[in-house]
């Protein structure tokens, strides 16, 4: 597993935009799926400082992509 360690740039259906920092570009960040229990657990908002857990799989995608299994704020 690894993490990151960033800010909600975007909150969307099941996903989540993290960027390293508060001003986000357009395709900066990654882009994380949450599973929708994940979600109603621990509820985000834009511009809350966020560690995510993940696995070390990302698209090639602009943003990346990757699949969550943890999210802590901070």
């Amino acid at each position: 597993m690894a993490t990151f360690t960033g800010y909600v740039a975007e909150v969307m259906d099941e996903k989540i935009r993290v960027t390293p920092t508060r001003e986000a570009e357009p395709f900066g960040g990654i882009v994380f799926h949450v599973a929708r229990p994940l979600l109603d657990e621990t509820p985000l908002l834009i511009g809350q400082q966020v560690r995510v857990e993940h696995d070390e799989r990302l698209t090639r995608s602009l943003p990346p992509q990757a699949t969550a299994h943890r999210i802590d704020v901070l």
